[in-house]
């Protein structure tokens, strides 16, 4: 039987574990960090996991767990945290946790990660972790505390202690160079250059010299030598953003520098060497652009060593509330205005918006709501999206929910608040958006957010007549 040792000092925590898997493992329980670490330097022990709690009196979680990799460190370590945010998350990536967990934990989740952790804990060898190397201060703030934005943080982790290339790929606006400079700023290279270069922006006959320079006289207008990119970087980072629309010539020149660190300027023989770490990002599937003869299948799979997905923040709305918190606190920073926050009836408008320019559309709306707001809090009036249609469809709505509200609580029937309130608000809600969506029910259920296939059954169930 494995061996689970739960380190957390609350007690129902620790009761809880050896409560779901007494059956399963034998659970060791510790109140602290110096409890633990005696337990685990005691050799009959035996342990084969650890789940460890971020936040203890005395050591904390990150201190025991370099206490844990010091002595043992192929020994998986589960973190578990009722606080979740990105630096602690990368820095226990970054420090060899196996993966970061959340409060309260789900039990089927937290079952799967421990098995995982035992029986890769069985497979991995000295090499896998490498040397352990002590974190460095710093970082941008990504914010997030979804359980997709926490696997983008473990990776940032994971990915900062090694050199090799990585490759982050996500809809424009998802903040693809936050998370590269965050692997930046946890690596070991931090200090040296970093350097962000849009391939996009740069017309496709500068982007060579842009990169690699050039000599004097190499073209019309090269009047004096230019040092680029590559050259200036070395020792540091290279964020090769939307590495897609680069030309195909200058990927080959790429892919040589990744392959063995040499180059040479536009219009010189002489190699340059340079010791450059690549991160590159692109809106683009590269799969795609491979297959379509756009993009170097070689220079692919040698940038795609590590891949990181951000997700849309479509695709991760509870992490609305905390970014809208975060821009706002910038917002009025900036312009010297004091904002508390945010009315419910406008987080609601901005939680059900669809987000097409993901995070950075989501900034933008809220540092202009700050400077219009005429009180200390942002209200539905302050809010503009894009879609003046769909902001008016989510008022209408939203003024439909509270009414439903006052006619339930009013009538009080017999089956219950609760029951005759979700009946009320499903039924009006879905003929209402149908209506207001002349009933188009993609549109529909967009507005509602929910899948049509959904609406489908919903309209089915309440014998709602397609418009």
């Amino acid at each position: 039987m494995n061996t689970l040792l739960v380190v957390d000092d609350e007690e129902s925590v620790r009761y809880s574990f050896k409560r779901m898997f007494e059956n399963e493992y034998r659970v060791l329980t510790a109140q602290d960090g110096c409890s633990a670490i005696g337990l685990l330097d005691n050799s009959d022990n035996g342990i084969d996991v650890v789940c460890l709690d971020i936040r203890m009196p005395g050591l904390s979680g990150i201190d025991v767990l370099k206490a844990i990799k010091a002595r043992m460190r192929n020994l998986p370590v589960i973190i578990m945290t009722a606080f979740s945010d990105s630096d602690t998350a990368i820095e226990a990536m970054r420090e060899g946790a196996f993966d970061y967990l959340t409060k309260p934990f789900e039990y089927d989740h937290l079952t799967e990660i421990i098995k995982r952790a035992i029986s890769s804990a069985r497979l991995q060898h000295e090499a896998f972790y490498g040397e352990m190397k002590p974190i460095r201060d710093g970082g941008d703030t990504i914010v997030g505390t979804s359980r997709l934005m926490l696997n983008v943080y473990k990776m940032i982790g994971q990915a900062a202690g090694s050199d090799v290339p990585v490759l982050i790929s996500g809809e424009s606006g998802v903040g693809k160079e936050i998370v590269a400079r965050a692997i930046y700023n946890y690596s070991n290279r931090k200090g040296a250059p970093f350097m962000a270069v849009n391939c996009a922006a740069l017309p496709e006959g500068i982007v060579e010299g842009e990169l690699f320079g050039s000599e004097k006289g190499a073209f019309t207008g090269a009047e004096k030598r230019r040092i680029g990119r590559f050259e200036q970087c070395d020792k540091g980072t290279i964020f090769l953003d939307e590495i897609g629309d680069m030309p195909l010539s200058t990927q080959a020149k790429v892919l040589r520098v990744l392959q063995d660190g040499s180059f040479e300027r536009v219009g010189s023989n002489n190699t340059i060497r340079t010791d450059v770490r690549v991160i590159a990002a692109s809106n683009k599937n590269l799969h795609e652009e491979v297959e379509q003869g756009r993009f170097r299948e070689d220079l692919f799979h040698r940038l795609n060593v590590f891949s990181i997905h951000v997700s849309p923040l479509r695709e991760r709305k509870e992490d609305i509330p905390l970014l809208s918190e975060y821009f706002i606190s910038r917002a009025f920073r900036e312009n010297d205005k004091k904002i508390k926050g945010i009315s419910p009836e406008a987080l609601n408008i901005i939680t059900s918006y669809s987000w097409p320019g993901n995070v950075r559309e989501l900034e933008n709306v809220i540092r202009r709501a700050v400077v219009v707001a005429n009180s200390d809090v942002i209200d539905v009036h302050d809010i503009n999206l894009n879609s003046d249609p769909y902001k008016k469809n989510l008022l209408e709505l939203s003024g439909v929910i509270n009414n439903l509200i006052d006619t339930a609580v009013a009538e009080n029937t017999t089956d219950g608040i609760f029951r005759c309130v979700v009946t009320k608000t499903e039924r009006t809600l879905i003929e209402k958006a149908l209506s207001l969506t002349k009933g188009n029910q993609v549109h529909a259920s967009e507005l509602l957010g929910i899948t049509r296939v959904t609406l489908r059954k919903k309209m089915l169930e309440y014998n709602i007549p397609s418009v």
